[in-house]
């Protein structure tokens, strides 16, 4: 079971890095799969769909659906969040690891955790149980890549979608919690992150990166 995971704020690099390192695992002829996962899912999705047709939930919270979650139902709206990405987890990233897949996750369960904190406006939600299993999947993960830039470069970067800061805060605060590597790709080509995460990876899983030589 090999999973490989680069998170952190929207437009540091962690699709450009995870491509790079899927096409040196294709190279040495490994089942992979790159996968991707933020929110949201499945029921969530579906049911984000329908509440943006109404005036009631219209907000800028959730900048894919264009609706807000009153405070009164957010604690709602996390559980949801949480349960329509379990399918997901499954089947793009458990399932196929356990078939000797090496999984190249370009986002997966600490982007959900945020990305539930930013839509719901609740930052405390890291402290509750959906958070905790969340954090605790991604712990389990053979190697934990932050990627992250300035605010300014993820500004230049983000394209349409506008930047909050709460989003380093928050992945600052988990990529500590589960010591994940830092790849900060602000001053460094796409080329140069690369080996960086290459360099790390021999020390923090020896046995992956001899694999990959």
């Amino acid at each position: 079971m090999v999973i490989l995971y680069f998170f952190g704020p929207d437009g540091a690099g962690k699709t450009t890095l995870a491509e790079g390192l899927a096409q040196k695992i294709r190279n040495k002829n490994h089942k992979m799969k790159l996968s991707w996962m933020r929110g949201s899912h499945t029921i969530a999705s579906l049911l984000a769909r329908i509440l943006s047709r109404s005036n009631f939930f219209k907000g800028s919270e959730n900048p894919y659906y264009n609706i807000s979650i009153p405070k009164k139902l957010k604690r709602l709206w996390q559980f949801i969040e949480f349960i329509s990405a379990l399918p997901i987890i499954i089947s793009r990233f458990l399932i196929p690891s356990f078939m000797g897949y090496w999984i190249i996750a370009d986002r997966y369960t600490l982007d959900l955790a945020v990305w539930t904190c930013l839509t719901t406006r609740d930052s405390n939600f890291l402290e509750k149980l959906e958070a905790k299993v969340l954090i605790a999947s991604a712990k389990k993960t053979n190697a934990k890549f932050y990627v992250k830039a300035d605010l300014e470069t993820l500004r230049n970067r983000a394209g349409k979608f506008p930047f909050p800061a709460e989003q380093i805060r928050l992945y600052d605060r988990l990529a500590q919690t589960v010591e994940a590597t830092i790849i900060d790709t602000t001053y460094k080509s796409a080329d140069e992150a690369l080996q960086e995460v290459l360099k790390a990876l021999e020390t923090v899983n020896s046995q992956t990166y001899d694999d990959l030589k």
